[in-house]
């Protein structure tokens, strides 16, 4: 959600401060919060612009186009791979740089779905213990 003020309200808070009002009293005035007031006064002092500052965009993930087509033929490919053997195999394959993290976020962009409960082959002593004690119960003299 967008909350950036207008630039009407921004030339409004520079204009009533210039003219002496106190921060609490513009943010009255104007209907905004005090924070508000202080932040946007803080950066014209510091970097003469009254414009929103840019928004953060970080790293652009290398896994779209070919590269992403590439990873949906190697998901398909492997017999149910873990999240490490899927990155490992698309550095590999597709000679990039990324992360688990990047691969995770790319898998949910092409709608794969990821396991939340892991699966273990249950054990084979275990069933037939319990089986052998059931038995060696009921055949045994009382």
């Amino acid at each position: 959600m967008d909350h950036a003020l207008p630039m009407q309200v921004r030339l409004a808070v520079v204009s009533l401060r210039n003219e002496g009002h106190a921060y609490d009293e513009i943010a009255s005035l104007l209907g905004i919060g005090r924070a508000s007031v202080s932040r946007l006064l803080r950066r014209r002092r510091e970097t003469g612009k009254l414009e929103r500052s840019p928004r953060g965009g970080g790293l652009v993930s290398p896994i779209h186009g070919r590269i992403a087509n590439l990873l949906c033929r190697i998901v398909f490919e492997m017999n149910d791979p873990t999240l490490d053997e899927l990155t490992k195999a698309l550095i590999e394959r597709a000679d990039v740089k990324t992360s688990r993290a990047g691969v995770v976020r790319a898998m949910a962009r092409l709608g794969f779905t990821r396991k939340k409960s892991h699966w273990w082959r249950p054990s084979a002593t275990r069933l037939s213990t319990a089986i052998g004690a059931r038995s060696t119960a009921r055949s045994s003299p009382r």
